[in-house]
């Protein structure tokens, strides 16, 4: 079955849910939302990417792929890992069913994920991190799995193309404080729409 016609609640869905709460139209970009599909396509499934969604510029795409796979860290956790595994679970204070699909997984422990990112610094990275509520989905992917250690790869698409590492686990309280606020969302849905997905 296709990931998004399973009737549970993702981290997408919580995204989605706290825009209406707030009133925040959903504005998505949609030549950006191609090229990040397109980039997870060539590292994780290359073998889908057969043709090239319109408007996303291959050259960039191909300079990207290439930076991440010439990075040790990333080169061995895609040769050794289980790619876009989708786990189903329920949440364990509301009881609400959800669903997470993960870039890559080591071990059930380790989970990597891949972000375009316009940042120049680590630290501009680190900061659109919070402010894309990142800490809540490694917190949302780590429990879904039980998992111990999450890693977001930054993949800078403006020069000079590197890579920012950002162990969320190892950052004081960032997990926990995303973990407060998926925990909180899943209340207010289960308030909202009772117990369904």
């Amino acid at each position: 079955m296709d990931y998004y016609q399973i009737r549970r609640i993702s981290n997408s869905d919580l995204t989605a849910f706290k825009h209406k709460l707030l009133g925040i139209p959903q504005k998505l970009p949609a030549k950006a939302i191609s090229f990040g599909i397109a980039l997870h396509t060539l590292l994780l499934e290359p073998e889908k990417l057969e043709v090239l969604p319109a408007g996303v510029d291959g050259q960039l795409l191909k300079r990207l792929g290439e930076t991440v796979l010439a990075d040790k860290q990333c080169r061995w956790y895609l040769r050794y890992s289980r790619k876009e595994q989708v786990e189903l679970f329920e949440d364990a204070r509301t009881g609400l069913p959800c669903k997470a699909r993960l870039d890559v997984i080591y071990r059930r422990s380790t989970v990597l994920d891949f972000k375009t990112t316009s940042a120049r610094t680590h630290e501009e990275f680190a900061a659109k991190c919070l402010q894309y509520d990142y800490d809540r989905q490694a917190a949302f992917y780590l429990d879904a799995i039980g998992g111990k250690r999450f890693i977001f790869v930054g993949i800078q698409k403006v020069k000079p193309y590197g890579l920012f590492h950002l162990e969320a686990t190892a950052r004081p309280g960032f997990v926990e404080y995303g973990r407060k606020k998926y925990q909180a969302l899943l209340r207010k849905w289960k308030e909202v729409n009772g117990e369904s997905a």
